[in-house]
């Protein structure tokens, strides 16, 4: 790429960082099937037999404009993509893309595609080719950015002695892929055994090889920071993996930064550089290698703390196809929902979630504000956190947006001024000096967002998978879910299912059978056979002193809401990781299912209970309905047809015209897909503003 005058890169430097750090949403909101107006979204439909219709909407509006983005190159008129194929690249494909004067970068294996870059004046010729199913940009990826035991009800599960460690659940023999920005192995918070050994098991580094990422920050006179001998310069991923599994024991009147699964190995999955950034291929790259190491590296968990734009759906979003790839693998995939809770005016902002956190197979978490207390009584959803539902969309033949709508986040965790591990000499903490927390030996510093309870969460199913070994993704999903406290004031759409309770989390999980995931492999398992080893246990928690009942609901097929104990102490259908239910949406293998039981009888039927709220109703006045007996319960085993829709509920003001960015009644917005300006990826940012370094 040639260089430019240093006004240009000044300013696109400027705006690069803009759109990055004070994350200037494109907003909209659409009800369905088309705008009030009648004028159509611009963009394609995905599938049509017109070439343009199998380009992301980004693609298509790129083919008339030109930018240097971190997947364009405006010098040289090369675009950077993903392209999706219906089954492995074919030879006569690849032989087609060089005669296009195109290049083969990699071949994933997670997906059937490749990344490939390519003069863009060829790019309808390639999306011709029949093999081609969808073409995608190669997006930017960003990081997302003790107390944690006793306010998550962690430390209840075991005891320390100097002599003889952790004994209890610390998630030993659990491994927890961590793709991020690496991990400062060295750091003393990741140490364990009687020999003090790092426990960072394995570790791969996808983002150093990434040379168009290199030249494009070069452009932008964005330059890395050089820290020797340190893997981790941005130092976010050293925070995330002591979250998850960082020991700190402590001494005296300290009360030390442990994270939730003390004993548990990391595994570092370099996919992001010193700045924080990389690019879609690179997570994809990442997630191939943690699916082909899964049994080798024992990986159980998987941890992404970033976050990509969600604007075309779940369906065909790579990296989304890539981490159902890993879910079905048998791997617990859990994401940050991101930090895009509020407009930029300070607004509540619906409709935010980002990508991959958009997949229905993935556990998606959003951020909960403990106030620095033990206590659980005084939790809030941070005003950062992302809030449901899903608005990334697919195209009709009108060119219409069709948006997914579906239940996210499925629950929060602590996510704000959480103090874990800090990585020598890190971008953040040389930038952000007031991270730092002083007079700690070995170095710890403090973040906030969703990036922050991702890791929390992640730490959480380490000690459920130790706890009972034979749980599969989607039930260590209900489980979570099904135990989860009710956060006050909080709706569906803030708090998903309700904030994490480790102690009824791990106590349901042992009241299972063992053999759930093996079974469930063989196909020897029925929808409505048994999944307890012994009695149901008691459906409440005490933490921290506060005894509180169990919220008692899940989120169904992305889009209902779904209660009984019958889901705990019968195995569904759902609880099979090959299979993926989306609203009238069922997948098994990604081949789709026209004929499928998916729910035993005993399973309550709770979109009722949410009343005319719809997706703004209480979890609290949910799991009271449930618990007083609303509810369809099924007789026998049913699927359900219908669940929460984006309209239900929803009263919008007489004559209000539905233009992007228009805001709602009090302070509500929904968020059409999430992209920024340039076609930038959002940043999963660490809340390093004014707010940011205050906590929420």
């Amino acid at each position: 790429m040639r260089a430019r005058p240093a006004s240009r890169r000044a300013i696109l430097r400027n705006r690069f960082l803009a759109a990055l750090l004070t994350a200037l949403i494109v907003a909209s909101l659409v009800i369905e099937p088309a705008f009030p107006n009648g004028r159509p979204v611009r963009g394609r439909p995905v599938g049509s037999g017109n070439p343009i219709d199998k380009l992301t909407t980004a693609l298509a509006q790129s083919l008339t404009t030109v930018d240097d983005l971190a997947w364009e190159s405006s010098s040289d008129g090369t675009v950077r993509v993903i392209v999706q194929t219906y089954g492995p690249p074919s030879g006569s494909l690849l032989s087609i893309v060089t005669s296009l004067g195109g290049l083969l970068l990699h071949e994933f294996s997670s997906i059937s595609g490749m990344l490939v870059s390519l003069p863009k004046n060829n790019l309808l010729a390639l999306a011709a080719e029949p093999e081609v199913e969808r073409i995608s940009p190669d997006h930017l990826v960003t990081k997302c950015a003790s107390h944690l035991e006793a306010a998550t009800g962690a430390n209840s599960l075991r005891s320390y002695s100097p002599l003889l460690g952790f004994s209890g659940l610390d998630g030993s023999g659990v491994g927890i892929a961590v793709l991020d920005s690496g991990i400062m192995a060295s750091h003393a918070d990741f140490a364990g055994g009687l020999l003090g050994l790092s426990r960072v098991s394995a570790a791969v580094d996808v983002a150093s090889s990434n040379n168009f990422l290199r030249s494009f920050e070069n452009l932008l006179a964005l330059h890395l920071p050089l820290v020797s001998g340190n893997v981790d310069a941005y130092g976010h991923g050293s925070h995330v993996a002591g979250v998850a599994a960082g020991r700190n024991i402590g001494s005296g009147s300290s009360r030390g930064f442990d994270g939730i699964a003390p004993s548990a190995n990391l595994i570092d999955v370099r996919v992001l550089d010193g700045l924080g950034l990389g690019q879609v291929s690179d997570v994809i790259t990442g997630i191939d290698w943690v699916i082909q190491n899964r049994t080798s590296k024992h990986i159980n968990v998987m941890n992404m703390s970033l976050a990509g734009p969600a604007t075309e759906s779940w369906i065909t979003d790579p990296m989304c196809r890539s981490v159902r790839k890993a879910v079905s693998s048998g791997i617990t995939v859990v994401v940050a929902a991101g930090n895009f809770g509020k407009t930029a005016a300070g607004l509540e902002l619906y409709g935010s979630i980002t990508s991959p956190a958009i997949d229905p197979s993935v556990i998606t978490v959003g951020s909960a504000n403990t106030q620095q207390t033990d206590q659980r009584s005084d939790e809030s959803i941070n005003g950062f956190s992302s809030r449901g539902p899903t608005r990334s969309s697919t195209l009709d033949s009108a060119g219409v947006s069709h948006f997914d709508n579906l239940l996210k986040p499925d629950l929060v965790a602590p996510g704000n001024r959480i103090v874990s591990a800090e990585s020598n000499d890190c971008y953040l903490v040389t930038t952000y000096p007031a991270l730092h927390q002083s007079g700690t030996n070995p170095p710890f510093m403090q973040l906030s967002g969703t990036s922050v309870a991702a890791p929390v969460v992640a730490g959480a199913v380490a000690l459920l998978l130790q706890k009972n070994p034979g749980l599969t993704p989607p039930l260590i999903k209900a489980i979570l879910q099904y135990t989860a406290q009710q956060v006050n004031g909080a709706n569906i759409l803030q708090q998903g299912a309700g904030l994490l309770n480790i102690e009824g989390a791990t106590r349901l999980a042992g009241a299972l059978r063992t053999d759930i995931s093996a079974k469930v492999a063989q196909g020897q398992l029925t929808v409505g056979d048994s999944l307890l080893s012994g009695a149901m246990p008691t459906a409440s928690s005490t933490v921290a002193g506060q005894t509180f009942q169990w919220g008692g609901y899940i989120f169904g097929g992305a889009t209902h809401l779904l209660a009984g104990q019958a889901l705990v102490t019968k195995y569904q259908a759902i609880y099979d990781p090959r299979l993926v239910w989306a609203g009238t949406r069922v997948t098994r293998d990604e081949a789709p299912l026209t004929a499928a039981t998916l729910l035993s009888a005993g399973v309550v039927d709770a979109c009722q209970t949410t009343g005319a709220a719809g997706m703004f109703a209480t979890g609290s006045s949910i799991s009271n309905a449930i618990a007083g007996g609303q509810g369809l319960t099924l007789g026998e085993a049913a699927t359900l047809s219908q669940g929460i829709v984006i309209s239900g509920g929803m009263t919008l003001a007489e004559g209000m015209t539905l233009a992007e960015g228009m805001t709602l009644a009090e302070g509500m917005t929904l968020a059409e897909g999430m992209t920024l300006a340039e076609g930038m990826t959002l940043a999963e940012s660490s809340n390093l503003d004014g707010t940011a370094l205050t906590g929420e």
